[in-house]
């Protein structure tokens, strides 16, 4: 019986591969199982320096349904330039007034996104934010890295420039908690 190649991979290990291996990873993940995402909140990791600098190198992503679709948010957490020892301690408790950077969870169609087919695809452009917010630009894609661990993703973030996008960063997601109702 053959192994996925990423199988056992963990959070620690992953938030340490260089990019063409994250690229690997990209390319050979599981599609994530909305049941999986919805009603949880993830740990995030930013692993490029400007992020750490920037202040936002850590981060909670959180997944919920509203009738038939999936959308999600992003929590800012304190100490977001702790480092991956550090516990993700969402500012504020992670109350819902503290939600920010809404996205919707689309599959992946040909076309301008049509990198990963493998992926979902998190579009911060779906109207859930303003149009002037910096994070309506946000796109990412999602894979679960190993089929057998719903509880470990990898991303890929783009920035939608209008006629362009821009390759921003990887990230990595692992299971946190149960999102608050």
């Amino acid at each position: 019986m053959s192994t996925h190649p990423f199988e056992g991979l963990r959070f620690d290990q992953l938030i340490d591969l260089p990019r063409a291996e994250l690229e690997r990873v990209m390319r050979h993940g599981a599609t994530p199982r909305s049941e999986s995402l919805v009603g949880w909140e993830f740990r995030g990791y930013n692993p490029p320096l400007f992020a750490r600098i920037l202040g936002f190198q850590k981060f909670v992503k959180g997944f919920f349904r509203e009738g038939e679709k999936v959308a999600g948010y992003n929590l800012f957490v304190d100490r977001p330039r702790g480092g991956p020892g550090r516990p993700w301690v969402p500012k504020k408790g992670g109350a819902p007034s503290t939600r920010h950077g809404f996205y919707d969870v689309v599959p992946v169609r040909p076309g301008r996104y049509g990198d990963f087919e493998n992926a979902v695809l998190l579009d911060y452009g779906s109207g859930r934010n303003a149009p002037w917010n910096p994070e309506s630009r946000i796109r990412d894609f999602l894979v679960q890295v190993d089929p057998h661990n719903p509880d470990l993703y990898l991303g890929k973030a783009y920035l939608d420039l209008g006629a362009n996008r821009v390759f921003s960063n990887f990230f990595v997601l692992d299971r946190l908690r149960r999102a608050p109702g």
